[in-house]
């Protein structure tokens, strides 16, 4: 039995390590397909899945879908919430 509780408790360590803060998530995918960005602190940080995005286009449909919006000017990217 010993063995099967430290598998299971080393299983539910890990997952915890699967979600990170809304920022982080944007800040990491925004290195990879945006490079130059700037946060608003405006965004809220709840949690979410840690995943870097195969793509621009798909990084941007995530953030359409809850409610980031995303402006490029020059070649900064800006991420803020969207108006209600």
């Amino acid at each position: 039995m010993s063995p099967l509780v430290s598998i299971l408790i080393l299983s539910s360590l890990n997952s915890i390590n699967n979600f990170v803060s809304l920022k982080t998530y944007i800040s990491e995918n925004a290195k990879i397909h945006c490079y130059v960005y700037f946060i608003n602190e405006d965004i809220p940080d709840f949690p979410r899945v840690n995943i870097l995005e195969k793509n621009k286009k798909d990084f941007f449909d995530y953030l359409d879908t809850i409610g980031i919006e995303h402006t490029k000017v020059g070649s900064y990217y800006f991420f803020n919430r969207k108006n209600k």
